[in-house]
């Protein structure tokens, strides 16, 4: 005959003393209150799993929080989810995980991944590539979609920020800053971060229409090189702006370059300015032969940069470098016009004229130009190749600008 369970009331519960091992006192139906040593009184209900079949036991709090009718209220709650299938413990676990996921995703917004992301891949792309990429982030993406999670972003919110670059008229930075978009989701994806990739959905084509080369404007002749130069020489803005562009005009490297040249990368006695890898676009370094034309460029430089790290400062800072836009505003101050030269436009400068007048091999002129050469086994990283050819090179391209100049 089974044991008859008197139910609890609050007298008897308040009656109940702590002894020198734990005891438990039945309300029946599975509900119990466990008294600890310590005095408090836990409340407890006993059942059996409809999913493990197996004994278990969860908690109601402690009395007198827990009150005799909440307990109660309680077991009758946890019987009907019982007698559905449902194992309480099991739904309690599943809302934690739930509550902790629900935590992550809102704190997995698509900014912080996007940084995150760039970040572990600082050291395997260029200074040049990572510094281009973030400020477009910054620029054009974080202010749309920067604090959503990014399980939150969809492939409409993706395409507003496309069309609004795309009525700018900046249709290749937005190709750019869609390509990063992906990589990011794609990154997050693969890392468990991120259940699908919404970019996956758009047809850029659509949005930016198809991908024009463009080439940059520039001067090839003899004459318009000549102007230039003068132009450049008798400007009359700031001192490390002009110095800079002379030293664009005699090295023909990325305006980028130019601007976060250091110190520490010019040897005086080799007469080589050494660029990093992290600083280039190709991720290899960048031996520059210095002609004598820019060794005294940079002597007469050294009195004007005084203690900055940076060849060219800015005119703010001795600790900053040269703006993105100072080259360009002195070109434009000149009175180039966009049509007619930029500060990309030494590179297809150099080109064009050392093909068409020098008697240097090509892959020597490319490879001054920090262009892939030859096949997947020619262009296997060698900083040094072709040095002595590109010392006579720079030497050559040096000489003839002075020649121009006349």
């Amino acid at each position: 005959m089974p044991r008859v369970i008197t139910p609890l009331n609050d007298k008897q519960i308040q009656a109940l003393k702590a002894k020198d091992k734990a005891y438990t006192k039945a309300d029946g139906n599975g509900l119990q209150l466990l008294i600890k040593p310590n005095g408090s009184k836990l409340w407890e209900f006993l059942y059996q799993s409809p999913t493990q079949l197996k004994r278990r036991k969860t908690s109601f709090g402690t009395y007198p929080d827990t009150t005799l009718s909440k307990a109660r209220d309680k077991r009758t709650e946890h019987i009907a989810k019982i007698r559905n299938g449902i194992d309480p413990l099991d739904e309690k676990q599943e809302a934690k995980e739930t509550k902790i996921q629900e935590k992550i995703k809102a704190t997995n917004t698509f900014e912080k991944l996007a940084r995150e992301r760039l970040e572990k891949q600082k050291d395997t792309i260029s200074e040049v590539h990572y510094t281009r990429t973030i400020n477009a982030l910054i620029n054009d993406c974080f202010n749309y979609i920067g604090d959503k999670p990014i399980d939150e972003v969809v492939a409409k919110d993706l395409i507003e920020i496309l069309k609004v670059m795309a009525d700018r008229g900046v249709n290749e930075s937005a190709r750019k800053l869609f390509y990063s978009i992906n990589k990011t989701f794609k990154w997050a994806v693969a890392n468990g971060l991120a259940v699908r990739n919404p970019a996956a959905d758009i047809l850029i084509e659509e949005i930016l229409g198809a991908k024009t080369k463009n080439n940059y404007p520039t001067i090839t002749d003899d004459k318009g090189i000549k102007n230039l130069l003068i132009s450049i020489k008798e400007y009359q803005g700031d001192y490390s702006t002009k110095q800079s562009l002379l030293m664009l005009a005699y090295t023909f490297v990325r305006p980028f370059n130019i601007r976060y040249a250091q110190w520490s990368e010019i040897d005086f006695k080799t007469k080589q300015w050494n660029i990093p890898a992290k600083k280039m676009k190709k991720k290899a370094d960048l031996i520059v032969p210095l002609s004598d034309t820019l060794i005294e460029l940079l002597k007469d430089l050294q009195q004007y940069s005084g203690d900055s790290p940076y060849l060219f400062p800015s005119t703010k800072s001795k600790t900053t470098p040269l703006s993105d836009g100072a080259l360009l505003g002195a070109i434009r101050r000149m009175g180039y016009t966009k049509e007619e030269f930029t500060p990309h436009g030494f590179r297809a400068m150099f080109s064009t004229v050392s093909h068409e007048k020098s008697n240097f091999k090509h892959e020597v002129i490319e490879t001054q130009l920090a262009h892939s050469v030859g096949n997947s086994v020619s262009q296997a990283y060698n900083r040094a190749k072709y040095l002595d050819e590109r010392v006579e090179l720079m030497q050559w391209w040096s000489d003839y600008l002075n020649e121009v100049q006349k």
